[in-house]
């Protein structure tokens, strides 16, 4: 039983700074900011919007040039 006293007292300091790590780092890097001073979420959701509009317009396009698509010739 003393054993696993010590070798509880032993890693308990270590898993705690372990977890402490990786709060810390979570907690910082959904609020790390960009050269733009915008957070990373935020970056990335002007990354989606930008995307769903070009698609909108692509899909334009692609409808504009299926209705003037010129007849084909039978070979």
């Amino acid at each position: 039983m003393n054993n696993w006293v010590e070798l509880a007292v032993a890693w308990v300091p270590f898993v705690v700074l372990l977890g402490l790590w990786f709060w810390l780092s979570r907690r910082n890097g959904m609020q790390a900011r960009g050269s733009s001073g915008a957070t990373l979420i935020e970056l990335y959701e002007q990354q989606v919007a930008e995307t769903r509009r070009m698609n909108g317009f692509l899909e334009r396009i692609a409808r504009s040039m299926e209705k003037h698509e010129p007849p084909r010739r039978a070979s």
